[in-house]
């Protein structure tokens, strides 16, 4: 199915998102406020995604399954921060985002274009 154009730009696929913030620990030369940076995943094909969740519960879930700690931070993408999470998704090559990763099952729910 193809989405008819309206003729405007199109909303980024990030914003609504929830993505987990962790400590940069340098990799990166750009990083939110509080020198943290959106989780990312390589795949076997050595491309990397952000990683993106449909709502709080799921991130929740990620990082329960994932046993992170206390280490990470939801964030909801909104306008405001749409921008600045791109950037540092950018400079880090992130090609995608992948949504409602699951580490248990290593599937998730969709992949999306990076925009």
């Amino acid at each position: 199915m193809q989405q008819a154009s309206t003729g405007s730009v199109a909303e980024s696929k990030l914003v609504g998102l929830w993505v987990l913030l962790v400590d940069n620990e340098g990799q990166l030369t750009v990083a939110d406020d509080k020198a943290r940076v959106p989780m990312m995943a390589r795949a076997g094909n050595d491309q990397t995604f952000l990683l993106g969740f449909k709502n709080m519960v799921n991130a929740r879930k990620f990082v329960t399954s994932s046993e992170l700690g206390d280490h990470v931070e939801p964030r909801m993408v909104v306008k405001s921060n749409k921008n600045e999470m791109l950037e540092i998704a950018r400079q880090a090559g992130v090609v995608g985002i992948l949504v409602d990763y699951d580490p248990v099952t290593q599937k998730y729910a969709t992949a999306t274009e990076l925009r």
